[in-house]
């Protein structure tokens, strides 16, 4: 640990080159050595009727040397956008034939801005990423937008860029790492958010939520608006019922057929949540209602609180000793490794990869008690043979559970929020961007409750499936999951799988279509 200690402090970042690039001229700036000044000629000037948006370096005095840069240092660059016009401006500033070989996660930043009115009050802004984006070639890429500069004031902008020492992780590469870029500044808009976007889609949302969720539904029941819940992310508006208009087609499969997905919910980050519901001859508005895959098992193993997860601590069958090794994420259930293969195979070779988010998806385990779960042997210690219940069967129903009370879109516990990469939110442990539906989404979407035969909301198919959502570990010790018509599930037996992506959210404002099966949502790539 020593040695590779010593290897890692001897590592330099050397600060080649970072300047700024108008918009009209070839020319370039240095970073350190600003020759962007304050004279009018040297300033960057977008216009466009009555706004002018005036960009310039602000750091004129620090000069430009090579150095060493230790691990936790950190570098400053501050650039100044000026409106001088009469109307409001939006901007964005973005990295510029940026090449960055450092690893993933060495190089971090924070963008802050301060205003003519607040003086030295910084405020840290909303930025397209924590990490440096990586690019091996010269690249432009997005560093910040939909900053606003309201007519006749000036906004400072802070980057700080620091060299991340990384725990656990080797960073010899970055000896031999390049970081070089330069800024530029083009007009934007303002942000819109979710709601304006649906609107744009002549997507209404209701005033109010349903309250009663045992109850199955068997119309349409957003026909007025979708419905409201919190999510991870901020507020998620969901199809309840029949949803005739929540029809996606979207990609083309290894065998060349359009790929074809219902909507489950708009998330709170904007991206759009759905569910594979067939595939069927390109070009046409029909299709085969099926699943991605059939007769899956979630794990050979059964015998431990571990296997209810999309992944597990330790390897199987050998048994856990305590919740916090039952539920590390290690190792791959057997059903994740198959619906990732899926995907690959389906969504990234297939060159459809880049248009899915990394969101969240929430294999809920956790254990909130006898007193909460019903459930007559529950230890709620979530690990090894012991008799557990978990916090789906809680809260919307089970065999032990008969109140139906609110679903979530939250997840309780942060471990169990699966993602590709930490920095949106999740635990960072996936290795591709798709999951499966939980309970929750389930019973939202008008399935009613435990027991309950409802033929009519949109997620029903011709056989079950699973969910991404724990039931229990039973008297005997036997691990089990929810399955699409709340059947409890050992894992390992075998359904169907309709696995769940989520869509960019800026794409959702790109969408076509009105939804129905006959004029599906769709991008046109």
């Amino acid at each position: 640990m020593e040695e590779k200690r010593n290897k890692k402090n001897a590592i330099s970042l050397i600060v080649l080159c970072v300047s700024i690039v108008a918009l009209t001229t070839s020319l370039t700036y240095a970073y350190f050595v600003s020759q962007v000044g304050t004279n009018e000629q040297e300033k960057i000037t977008i216009r466009s009727g009555d706004l002018a948006l005036t960009f310039r370096d602000n750091d004129e005095t620090v000069e430009n040397t090579e150095r060493t840069w230790n691990f936790g240092d950190t570098i400053e660059k501050e650039l100044v956008i000026e409106n001088t016009g009469t109307r409001d401006g939006y901007a964005k500033i973005s990295w510029d034939n940026l090449i960055n070989t450092y690893l993933a996660g060495s190089l971090t930043y924070t963008l802050e801005e301060k205003s003519d009115e607040s003086g030295a009050v910084w405020k840290q802004i909303e930025t397209v990423s924590s990490n440096v984006p990586r690019s091996e070639t010269a690249s432009t890429m997005v560093l910040a937008d939909h900053l606003s500069v309201p007519a006749g004031h000036t906004y400072t902008y802070r980057l700080r860029i620091t060299f991340e020492d990384l725990e656990n992780v080797d960073q010899t590469a970055d000896l031999n790492a390049k970081f070089i870029t330069k800024f530029t500044l083009t007009e934007s808009t303002k942000k819109q958010t979710t709601e304006d976007k649906l609107a744009n889609l002549n997507i209404k949302i209701s005033d109010t939520n349903p309250t009663d969720f045992a109850n199955p539904a068997t119309t349409d029941e957003t026909a007025n608006g979708l419905f409201s819940m919190a999510d991870d992310y901020g507020t998620s508006y969901y199809f309840r019922g029949t949803a005739p208009n929540n029809y996606v087609k979207f990609g083309q499969d290894a065998e060349g057929q359009d790929m074809w997905w219902r909507i489950i919910r708009f998330n709170g980050d904007g991206t759009v949540r759905m569910q594979y519901d067939g595939a069927g001859t390109s070009g046409t508005n029909s299709y085969t209602r099926g699943f991605a895959l059939t007769n899956q098992v979630w794990n050979p193993n059964d015998d431990d609180a571990k296997y209810v997860g999309w992944m597990f601590g330790g390897t199987d069958g050998n048994r856990s000793t305590s919740k916090e090794e039952a539920q590390k994420n290690e190792t791959d259930s057997l059903i994740k490794t198959k619906v990732d293969e899926w995907y690959k195979t389906n969504i990234v070779d297939t060159g459809y990869g880049n248009y899915v988010s990394d969101s969240i998806f929430c294999n809920d385990r956790s254990t909130p008690g006898k007193s909460i779960t019903g459930l007559t042997d529950d230890t709620g210690l979530g690990y090894g043979p012991k008799g557990t219940g978990y916090g789906a069967t809680a809260r919307v129903g089970g065999p032990w559970q008969t109140t139906v009370t609110q679903p979530r879109f939250t997840c309780p516990q942060e471990n169990d929020k699966f993602t590709v990469e930490a920095e949106n939110g999740g635990n960072g442990a996936l290795t591709y961007p798709v999951g499966l539906i939980t309970a929750d989404e389930i019973v939202a979407a008008g399935s009613g409750k435990y027991g309950t035969a409802n033929s009519s909301y949109y997620l029903k198919k011709d056989r079950d499936y699973w969910s991404f959502s724990p039931s229990s570990v039973d008297r005997y010790g036997f691990a089990s999951m929810i399955d699409s018509d709340w059947g409890i599930r050992r894992v390992r037996g075998d359904t169907e799988v309709a696995l769940v992506i989520n869509l960019k959210a800026e794409y959702l404002d790109k969408l076509q279509g009105n939804g129905t099966i006959n004029n599906p949502y769709f991008l046109q790539v």
